[in-house]
């Protein structure tokens, strides 16, 4: 006598949203522990790049816009692409400003203490003669 089977959880694609089914590979039914991993209903669905999910994803793709110095203070190490509109999906190289890590959590502390509800671009706080050290 076979065992009885064990009780699904109701899943849904993260793509598209349909319900997911314990699928059928030659004749033998897909392990639950393999079911409850999925999160996709086809390999289409889980190779579909429509946005991504992670916050992250959004500044790897931001840190390619970013220069060699910081455009506030000239700094060269520890860089950070900071959004200016403060929306980190538009990767625009023209929304992206290349910030060390000092001036851009003095800047969104800055807008943080005022209010303000995105920081902005942070001015230069550089002249000619500071420049020229190393």
């Amino acid at each position: 006598m076979p065992m009885p089977r064990k009780d699904e959880p109701e899943k849904y694609c993260q793509m598209c949203g349909v319900r997911l089914e314990r699928k059928v590979y030659n004749g033998v039914l897909e392990d639950l522990g393999a079911f409850r991993r999925r999160k996709y209903c086809s390999l289409t669905c889980a190779n579909t790049r429509k946005r991504p999910k992670h916050w992250e994803t959004y500044h790897w793709r931001a840190r390619h816009h970013r220069g060699a110095t910081c455009e506030a203070c000239g700094a060269k190490t520890s860089l950070h692409a900071h959004h200016i509109d403060g929306n980190p999906e538009n990767n625009d190289p023209a929304n992206i400003q290349t910030l060390c890590v000092h001036c851009h959590g003095f800047l969104h502390q800055t807008a943080k203490r005022r209010g303000w509800t995105f920081a902005g671009r942070m001015p230069g706080l550089t002249d000619g003669r500071m420049e020229s050290r190393g």
